[in-house]
């Protein structure tokens, strides 16, 4: 007695009849794979935008100690990923003046070419009453540069002048803070490819 074969096309058709599953339900399946891997697809570009390899470790400078020191650190910019060398001297943090019993602050960044930039608060000549809210108070990093992070100061009994007063002196109050080390969120969104959208 010889075995019976069956049409493919028609197993296919008696599988999806006699299954729990709907035409629909199969559907739902699909636009669900479908919405995982756009999120796949966004979170891997994103991951090639920009932001810290490893901490850059923002410390009071050598010298006449107005500056911030940072260690050999690694960012990424586009993918690409950049070494910056130590630098026991430092940064000085912009020339503002803060108000004395008030709070200033300034952050690092660095862009492709190596060079850091100084990237004071906007009120920091009218201060601030936290070191959280001076922080707030900083521009958003500008495109192509990563945030290594931030110092905020406050005198009592005089006021703070950054790049003039050293950051270890009588009175100060100097917090230094590193960048997040990750990667930060960007690039462009994917969209679907296909042709059609499914719906509920």
């Amino acid at each position: 007695m010889s075995a019976k074969t069956m049409n493919p096309i028609a197993f296919q058709q008696v599988f999806i009849e006699d299954s729990a599953y709907g035409l629909d339900e199969w559907l739902d399946e699909l636009r669900a794979v479908v919405s995982e891997t756009k999120a796949l697809a966004n979170a891997i570009k994103a991951s090639f935008t920009a932001g810290l390899m490893s901490a850059p470790t923002l410390a009071i400078g050598s010298g006449d100690k107005t500056a911030v020191a940072n260690a050999l650190f690694y960012y990424m910019i586009n993918g690409v990923i950049y070494a910056k060398v130590a630098d026991a001297a430092g940064t000085e943090p912009g020339n503002d003046v803060i108000p004395d019993g008030k709070f200033g602050a300034c952050a690092f960044d660095i862009g492709i070419n190596g060079t850091i930039d100084a990237v004071e608060a906007a009120l920091n000549s009218t201060g601030y009453d936290s070191a959280a809210l001076a922080i707030a108070g900083i521009p958003a990093v500008a495109s192509a540069h990563v945030r290594m992070g931030t110092v905020t100061a406050k005198d009592t009994g005089s006021t703070f002048t950054f790049a003039s007063v050293a950051l270890d002196h009588a009175g100060a109050t100097v917090a230094y803070t590193d960048g997040s080390v990750g990667i930060a969120i960007g690039g462009t969104t994917v969209t679907s490819a296909l042709p059609f959208e499914f719906t509920p």
